[in-house]
């Protein structure tokens, strides 16, 4: 889990660099799934076992493909062109909630009064994070790809539901190469243009690193983890890595900037108030979180699930 905290937080600093590098996001998402791909496809049949599926689980994998490339990761690099790396750390620090509130709808239960104050809390320190009274060119700008990287939240939690018991019933890395080979090839017809007219060789080395984090890491070894510990470890438990999120990115960033090697802290909106809407995010999902201990621990097997980006 301290390798997924520490993977996730390097990918919102390095990915900004990369979605910044590209005037397509379809193009950079596109060639971010294309490496993924040829690297988890390279692994089939010794790391990575062979796919054993039934028509049926095809279907399913197809469908989390399409969620987890097209529509999240397409959402979350749209919205890393625009923001600053420590907002999408809160942003999908809020997934243990939209986990809840989805496994409630699913179950048509009102969750219960301190699940429902550890999600007011939570969205009272997003708010704050987002500030929607603040005006400025500046800022308008950074709302705005807060805004894609809420849509890419969205998605990711119903990616986590949906993807759980998949990958019980299979291994784990299995299920994770063939979603998200999947998901390049649905979105192929639709971004190949785009990225045919991108002149790779016209980008800078520090977009290059993006890309390959993006790809070796994030898509390939940080998913091949995170379905891993959905298979072996109790949902509450994976949650910790989205706990940890915003605060390792925010300490990343600051000390990068610190060193001269990202924009000053003062242009990265690390200021009170972040840390504020970052507390009050944490806070609300440590009292969803401890319902669920209480509820795990007394032998409940509500369907609560949590996640990362990670997103994604």
């Amino acid at each position: 889990m301290a390798m997924h905290v520490l993977g996730a937080a390097a990918t919102y600093v390095l990915g900004r660099h990369a979605a910044r590098g590209f005037e397509s996001a379809a193009a950079l998402t596109l060639l971010r799934a294309i490496i993924a791909s040829a690297l988890l496809l390279s692994c089939t049949g010794w790391l990575v076992p062979r796919p054993r599926f039934s028509r049926r689980d095809w279907w399913q994998v197809f469908g989390l493909g399409i969620l987890l490339v097209p529509l999240n990761q397409l959402c979350f690099l749209t919205g890393m062109q625009n923001t600053v790396p420590g907002h999408p750390a809160v942003i999908y620090a809020m997934t243990p909630i939209g986990v809840v509130a989805l496994s409630s709808v699913m179950a048509r239960a009102w969750p219960p009064r301190r699940k429902l104050l550890g999600v007011l809390a939570a969205l009272a320190g997003v708010l704050i994070v987002l500030r929607p009274w603040v005006h400025g060119a500046d800022f308008a700008e950074i709302r705005r790809g807060d805004f894609w990287l809420l849509a890419g939240l969205l998605i990711w939690v119903v990616y986590t539901v949906a993807v759980r018991p998949l990958a019980r019933r299979h291994d784990s890395r299995t299920v994770t190469t063939w979603t998200v080979v999947a998901g390049t090839l649905v979105l192929a017809p639709f971004a190949a243009l785009p990225l045919a007219r991108t002149n790779l060789t016209e980008l800078e080395p520090q977009v290059w690193a993006g890309v390959l984090w993006l790809a070796v890491v994030t898509s390939a070894a940080m998913m091949l983890l995170w379905n891993r510990m959905l298979r072996h470890l109790e949902p509450v438990e994976v949650a910790i890595c989205t706990n940890a999120q915003p605060v390792a990115t925010g300490l990343l960033v600051w000390m990068l900037a610190v060193l001269g090697l990202e924009a000053p802290a003062s242009e990265q909106d690390l200021g009170v108030l972040f840390w504020v809407g970052t507390a009050l995010v944490i806070a609300g999902v440590v009292l969803v979180q401890m319902r669920a201990s209480s509820a795990n621990a007394g032998g409940s097997k509500a369907p609560v699930i949590a996640s990362r980006e990670g997103r994604q």
